[in-house]
């Protein structure tokens, strides 16, 4: 198959290799020189023009730039008649995303919006957990995600996660633990949000949040993430009616005890912080999709709902009210 990775940074980089190791003919499309020539070697060429690349008749396109520019870049390849897959969050603000949804059906277009946690086999395994008879159903969540910006590159007050122009904003740079919330308790309702600056890591976007969110089950759940801790961070724990299930990426293990039992059954994950077969299994899901003709579980229209709840929060802390979803 033939793609382009638009945006050939870290998460672009990381994207046209694994694609190129499922046996695909990739090419590379950034403005970014530096980019361009750390993907040579890799890539079946570069183009510093998107126009240019599309000349090639690429079946698939990767959306991999800013994220204040996802909707642009998918709307150009979209129109060109590439099948689209868009990297978290699909946009910073709903401006445009419906005319990429009306594009994406009118040319019977296959979409994912890439959110690589739910291949992660940990999260997966809570999944089945909570799909269990004995477990019940959910009535409350806690999700934490967190690690020290400094630690992730040494400019980082350059990178896009330090400029909420280019979508630093932590709500969206962490958006996993949004979608995750989703895709355990269903749509979100309503959310109540504040977001902090208690450091000096940051200047332009927040170092810290917590949010809670109610859906429409009537469960709720308690949202933190943040730049600040010294090790990375990333929990989940999910109350139900009778049972429990905790997940540590950290510890690499998956937990769960129950009304009946009362003790807790741990079982091990072992996988690296930095785990790249769960992008690889999310690029080879797509492009399976792509070649059946199928529609992916999280399409540029199915993203709206977490779309939504992050548009939601960052507005409930500029209100300091609970804001409908």
């Amino acid at each position: 198959m033939k793609i382009v990775v638009v945006g050939a940074g870290s998460i672009g980089f990381r994207h046209l290799k694994n694609a190129v190791s499922l046996g695909h003919e990739v090419y590379a499309v950034d403005i970014n020189s530096d980019n361009l020539k750390a993907v040579d070697d890799i890539a079946s060429g570069v183009f510093s023009s998107l126009d240019e690349a599309l000349l090639l008749k690429p079946q698939v396109a990767i959306i991999c730039t800013f994220s204040n520019d996802h909707i642009k870049s998918a709307v150009t390849c979209a129109m060109a008649g590439c099948h689209l897959f868009i990297e978290k969050p699909i946009a910073l603000s709903r401006e445009g995303v419906d005319d990429l949804i009306s594009i994406i059906k009118k040319n019977d277009l296959i979409s994912m919006v890439g959110c690589n946690m739910r291949f992660h086999p940990g999260i997966n395994r809570v999944s089945e957990m909570l799909h269990k008879p004995q477990t019940g159903k959910p009535l409350f969540a806690d999700l934490e995600f967190g690690f020290y910006l400094p630690f992730a590159k040494e400019d980082y007050k350059n990178s896009y996660q330090a400029n909420r122009y280019l979508g630093g904003d932590l709500i969206f740079d962490d958006i996993h633990e949004l979608d995750s919330a989703i895709w355990m308790l269903g749509p979100a309702e309503k959310v109540l949000c504040q977001r902090d600056v208690l450091s000096d890591v940051v200047s332009d976007t927040e170092d810290c949040v917590e949010m809670l969110v109610k859906f429409k089950s009537g469960a709720t759940a308690r949202i933190h993430m943040d730049y600040l801790q010294h090790g990375y961070a990333r929990r989940y724990k999910v109350v139900c009616q009778s049972a429990t299930i905790l997940w540590d990426f950290v510890a690499k293990r998956v937990g769960m005890v129950t009304k009946e039992n009362k003790e807790w059954v741990w079982e091990s994950v072992d996988t690296p912080i930095y785990y790249n077969q769960m992008y690889v299994d999310e690029m080879s899901y797509f492009l399976e999709m792509v070649d059946k003709g199928s529609a992916t579980f999280n399409s540029a229209e199915e993203s709206l709902s977490v779309l939504d709840l992050a548009l939601a929060a960052s507005l409930s802390a500029e209100s300091g009210q609970w804001e409908m979803v």
